[in-house]
């Protein structure tokens, strides 16, 4: 298993549903990694790996970047915070980020539209 500067692999057993560091996608790993080294905030991970039959079970498709080991949804509920976050990711190279209320998603599917950022608001 590869060791980062600001992930361990208890970041990956409490997200929903738990996984593993090893689910995860190594390139991936290290860009979210110098993002958080850059946002000076704690990355607290909501939501990593995710099977295709956990998606399904929720009523998804299947296809989200989740299951590619390419994604996160990292807890975040203060804009300065939500400000460090997206700034950071934003600096190493990550060009798909959502923004919920309490959430900011980001992956790195490069067969997905690029340089986009969207809203969860309903």
């Amino acid at each position: 298993m590869a060791e980062y500067n600001y992930f361990t692999e208890n970041d990956f057993k409490t997200a929903f549903p738990a996984c593993s560091m090893d689910d995860m996608d190594a390139e991936f790993m290290e860009k979210l990694d110098l993002a958080r080294e850059i946002a000076t905030v704690p990355f607290i991970v909501n939501s990593a790996y995710r099977t295709v039959e956990h998606e399904k079970e929720n009523g998804r498709p299947g296809t989200s970047s989740h299951t590619k080991g390419i994604a996160v949804d990292l807890k975040c509920t203060r804009s300065r915070v939500r400000y460090r976050i997206i700034y950071a990711l934003i600096q190493v190279g990550f060009t798909r980020i959502g923004i919920g209320e309490d959430f900011i998603h980001v992956d790195d599917d490069n067969e997905k539209d690029q340089q986009v950022i969207w809203d969860y608001y309903e």
